[in-house]
């Protein structure tokens, strides 16, 4: 789809010298002429690519029949694009953010959310275009590349010059005049008007451009495409898309859509369909971005984009100016937004001074044509070397002999004498057993070829069964396929610099809250400080993880930080329960304020005086744990209730009078009897108390006689 530039914040570009513009128009133009021509020459083997990993058949290289007339199909090249892709990228990964200022750091967050917010399935859905560029790569062309826009619809509307309306009631904003006043007051000369653009719709968009449209400098030789002079795509649209974008004609329809039915060079696909491509004619469009100071002298910047645009069947180019992905800063004097090619080129291998290396799919074809050949020679005997038997007709019977001929018999067979004499089987010729052992071989140089072996395909290997092997076959491949997720994650991560420069540039940040959005303002200006921002991913946050393995890091960080106070741990827990088949609503509840943490104090208390020192009693108070009044009334009772036993009931006296027994009451106090004391005797023991407060519990408990009665 073409890219829109209509922001209602635009530069006006000095084109002063048409001239040169037009001469520098003309130049880009022939470099492209000369890149479709060295881009034919590979479309032969894109397609034939991408018909094997379909497993469609195609001729053998000497001519004659086709491979499916003699042979089953063998295509290795599907599993192992699927597994090499999967293995690049499977899942768009979260962008972190960092600025070198920490004074920025309140807006850092806002920012990443809106950007990742972006990045998402209701946005740009980035994820899309990097699954069909890794194919690309991977199996098709060993080039891919993504465009990233920014499309606009505007109308044009009458606002007044001035913001402000000085009436007699005092200053009134003029964007709250009704219409009705608003022309009155225009009519009166009070206010003037000027037509501006008026934004209905816009978006950021990431599209996939195919290899057969990629337009590169046929004279580059490196493998950072933004080192080179320019970059560009062939593309369609329809009429009324090429219209609104480019400004047309209605006059200018059928000379710029005539001769623009699909063509077998349109795309990759060996027969494309062309049924009612006739009555949806296509307008074919030609874009490329250049360094400025490439072509013009008097350009300041290095970082100067222009953008140019060319319709078929229109001599001149229908835009050409800066492009509206940066914006030239004057207060900072430099360029506001992106400061790489809107579009993005990925490769995973560099052949020296070969800007577009052969894909994995193209590498391997030597391997997967013996491995078809080897195939096709083992279905060849196999059709040649049917089972034959013979049968002696002087032996056999006529009618016997003519029933075996038409295959009736399968049962017993009447001979005369020795049967093995009369049928036997006709001798086969043998498959030479090294063309298996080649096989094999060619399946192992392949594997090599695309470092990718039974372990990572998900399978086992014979001979290959002990861990320690298979660790070390894993090891490997994590250092191979390491090396190409760093450059499929740098060319995500230039895909999202230009999404982050779009949106510095025209976006309201909708995700955003108001408090979020006023925090990132006042931290920084967004439309000057956007290139000192640092885009990063975890390294591994490409690759999608099956769910026991995802629900086993979150634990582990969960156990290793929640304590930690720095982590709010409700959306780790809200995802483990959503990977666990269990709706979190259901089941998460907010969890009660923790209650404050007491000092921790302790106490000893060696007497019971140290209840009553005052400083002992403070540090309780202060910690909360001195007991309140109701306690203290509560505790005294339950002491007077444990201290003193129950009165024992009264006993009657003896008849006759005389003393009551040892331990009875004596009289109505209550009183205990007893014998009185022995002369020089030591006193009695006083009810209440120790009479030997030195001794320990043991000292004081009976164990013998003699404890008691002094016995012997």
């Amino acid at each position: 789809m073409p890219e829109s530039m209509t922001p209602p914040e635009t530069d006006k570009v000095d084109a002063t010298n048409v001239e040169f513009n037009a001469e520098i128009a003309k130049d880009l133009k022939s470099h492209a002429e000369a890149c479709r021509r060295v881009r034919k020459s590979l479309l032969h083997d894109w397609k034939r690519n991408v018909d094997l990993r379909i497993g469609k058949a195609v001729p053998f290289s000497g001519g004659g029949a086709t491979e499916d007339e003699v042979q089953s199909e063998i295509n290795p090249d599907w599993a192992l694009t699927k597994t090499k892709t999967a293995n690049l990228y499977s899942q768009v990964p979260a962008v972190q953010l960092t600025h070198e200022n920490k004074q920025y750091a309140a807006a850092v967050g806002p920012f990443s959310k809106a950007l990742n917010y972006e990045l998402g399935e209701k946005r740009a859905n980035i994820g899309v275009p990097m699954e069909e560029v890794l194919n690309d790569v991977v199996n098709a062309a060993g080039v891919g590349a993504i465009v990233v826009g920014y499309a606009v619809r505007s109308e044009t509307v009458d606002m007044p010059v001035e913001e402000i309306f000085q009436s007699t009631a005092g200053p009134i904003p003029t964007k709250d005049i009704p219409p009705e006043q608003l022309k009155q007051l225009v009519q009166a000369g009070l206010l003037h008007m000027q037509p501006i653009e008026n934004t209905l719709d816009s978006k950021i968009f990431g599209h996939r451009i195919s290899p057969a449209d990629l337009l590169w400098p046929s004279e580059f030789i490196g493998s950072n495409f933004d080192d080179g002079d320019w970059i560009g795509y062939d593309h369609r649209c329809s009429w009324a898309e090429a219209k609104n974008e480019f400004k047309l004609k209605d006059e200018d329809k059928d000379r710029i859509t005539s001769g623009t039915e699909i063509s077998s060079q349109s795309d990759l696909r060996s027969e494309p369909e062309t049924t009612g491509t006739s009555d949806a004619k296509k307008v074919k469009y030609s874009t490329m971005y250049y360094w400025r100071y490439k072509v013009d002298p008097d350009e300041k910047s290095f970082k100067a984009i222009w953008k140019l645009v060319y319709v078929e069947g229109m001599e001149k180019p229908v835009i050409h100016e800066a492009w509206k992905g940066q914006k030239y800063d004057e207060q900072t004097r430099t360029y506001i937004g992106s400061h790489k090619f809107p579009v993005r080129v990925l490769t995973l291998t560099y052949i020296t001074d070969n800007p577009i290396p052969p894909s994995d799919s193209a590498a391997g074809r030597p391997q997967v044509n013996d491995m078809r050949r080897s195939r096709s020679q083992m279905f060849m005997q196999r059709e040649r070397s049917m089972p034959i038997r013979w049968a002696d007709s002087n032996r056999i019977d006529t009618e016997i002999l003519a029933n075996l001929q038409r295959g009736v018999f399968q049962g017993f067979i009447p001979t005369n004498g020795d049967g093995s004499r009369s049928i036997g089987e006709v001798a086969r010729a043998s498959y030479p057993s090294e063309d298996l052992t080649f096989d094999q071989q060619t399946k192992t140089d392949l594997m090599e070829s695309w470092q990718i072996g039974p372990n990572q395909l998900g399978t086992t290997q014979a001979g290959r069964r002990t861990a320690g092997e298979a660790n070390i076959t894993q090891q490997n491949f994590a250092t191979r396929i390491g090396q190409e997720r760093g450059r499929v994650a740098s060319f995500f991560l230039g895909v999202v610099e230009i999404i982050a420069g779009y949106m510095a540039l025209y976006s309201d940040f909708p995700s955003l809250s108001e408090e979020e959005r006023q925090a990132m303002q006042q931290a920084w200006n967004s439309k000057q400080i956007l290139h000192d921002l640092v885009f990063k991913i975890r390294p591994d946050s490409a690759i999608m993880l099956d769910t026991q393995s995802r629900i086993d890091r979150i634990q582990n960080f969960i156990n290793i930080s929640a304590k930690s106070g720095y982590v709010n741990v409700e959306p780790l827990i809200r995802e483990m329960a959503e990977l666990s088949g269990i709706d979190p609503t259901d089941v998460l509840i907010k969890p009660e304020p923790p209650k404050p943490e007491l000092p921790n104090i302790s106490y000893r208390f060696s007497s019971k005086d140290d209840l009553i020192n005052p400083l002992v009693m403070a540090l309780l108070v202060k910690s909360g744990q001195a007991p309140s009044q109701d306690e203290l009334e509560a505790a005294k009772k339950i002491l007077e209730a444990g201290a003193v036993p129950p009165a024992p009931p009264p006993m009657p006296a003896p008849e006759g009078g005389g003393n009551p027994p040892l331990g009875q009451p004596a009289g109505p106090e209550g009183a205990p009897g007893a014998l009185p004391p022995a002369p020089g005797a030591p006193p009695g023991p006083v009810p209440g108390q120790d009479m030997a407060p030195d001794w320990s519990l043991a000292n004081k408990v009976a164990k013998r006689s003699r404890d008691i009665s002094g016995g012997d």
